[in-house]
């Protein structure tokens, strides 16, 4: 194999693979990429046999075959070398030649057909989605997905679509962040299913942010695939039952308060500089027209402040975990937030504050016992 490319383009392309591939294992092979020549195009894979990415680069095919390399070895060295044309020689005893300008190197390589196959979705028909919408989904909920690996069926993102409406769950049992649209496009089989966080973060970097692109998303028994032009990701789901995110949201809570989102997260942040590992918990009272903020914590100090708001009714104190409204109070695209709640002890909601009803961004947080 010998092909010839601009070294933009081999370097974007290994950008996109290089936080799939691992740095080390023990199955050397998982630290290589694959390439395989067409006719004037490499595909470049990467898998580290839960998620899969393939990228297809324009090139010019001196002699076809097949080739693996380092992927983060190759990255080091393409991070290196100036803007030119890149050669790659597949030599004699798996030796990969690469010169740039009057640079050369050589390269260890191992068999092609030592790679694990990747799944393919050939038979399968895409749904189209727009690209900046499913990001956006994506950012407003990927925050709350549990880290506890023992909890194996919350380490995802529940992706649903049902009636032609998307929606996006996430939680770790303390909180949980919920996002839907019904802004679609080609889209009308049915699925659910619980998509792994390494993906949603792999996803997050991949996908534009713009709705001019669109994606593909193919679901097919326990594999899920995405497809971009010249892209191709794809992830193993996860088993097991996700929680009935309908019945998380409360249905009875009569205080409605309304606040800015700056004042809000300005005076989370202080909060949050006021508490610690042990002790991460802010005091909200509030009464008609105004917030107090209280962080008592040992060892640290204290901080109270206080914030108008637009309520009017019965007093109410609760207290919440300040990192978790800070995750939610910069996705709210809003200029004012609405925080639900009904007593001491029952989950509070918090929502963007919009003059119609809308259910289309919504986030439940756990109290904390005062």
């Amino acid at each position: 194999m010998r092909i010839t490319l601009p070294k933009h383009d081999l370097q974007e392309a290994v950008g996109k693979l290089k936080s799939v591939v691992a740095a080390k294992s023990s199955l050397s092979i998982l630290t290589q990429v694959l390439m395989e020549t067409g006719d004037s195009s490499v595909t470049i894979s990467g898998t580290d046999l839960k998620i899969s990415t393939v990228c297809v680069v324009d090139c010019s095919v001196e002699r076809p075959g097949a080739l693996t390399v380092s992927c983060q070895r190759l990255a080091m060295l393409l991070s290196e070398l100036p803007d030119a044309d890149i050669t790659l020689d597949l030599q004699e005893n798996n030796v990969i030649s690469l010169t740039c300008g009057q640079m050369e190197t050589r390269l260890f390589s191992m068999p092609p057909e030592e790679f694990p196959p990747i799944r393919k979705f050939g038979d399968v028909e895409p749904m189209v989605f727009k690209q900046g919408m499913l990001k956006k989904l994506f950012q407003k909920t990927v925050f709350a997905i549990c880290t506890d690996q023992s909890r194996y069926n919350l380490t995802g993102l529940l992706l649903e679509f049902k009636a032609g409406i998307l929606t996006v769950v996430a939680t770790d049992g303390r909180r949980m962040s919920l996002a839907k649209t019904d802004d679609l496009m080609d889209s009308s089989q049915d699925f659910k299913v619980i998509v792994p966080a390494k993906m949603i973060h792999e996803l997050l970097s991949l996908l534009g942010s713009d709705d001019e692109q669109t994606v593909g998303v193919c679901v097919e028994e326990s594999q899920i695939g995405f497809f971009m032009k010249n892209l191709t990701t794809s992830s193993t789901l996860i088993e097991g039952n996700f929680p009935n995110y309908e019945t998380v949201i409360p249905k009875k809570h009569d205080k409605e308060i309304a606040l800015t989102v700056e004042a809000f997260e300005r005076i989370m942040r202080l909060a949050l500089a006021m508490t610690n590992d042990r002790f991460r918990n802010v005091r909200l009272a509030i009464e008609s027209g105004m917030m107090r903020v209280i962080v008592k914590t040992p060892e640290v100090g204290e901080y109270e402040d206080c914030t108008p708001v637009e309520y009017d009714g019965d007093s109410v104190e609760i207290a919440f975990n300040p990192a978790f409204i800070l995750d939610v109070l910069r996705n709210i695209d809003t200029e004012k937030v609405c925080l639900l709640l009904k007593d001491t002890s029952s989950p509070g909601i918090i929502k963007p504050y919009t003059d119609a009803p809308s259910d289309s961004y919504v986030n439940v947080v756990m109290p904390i016992r005062i």
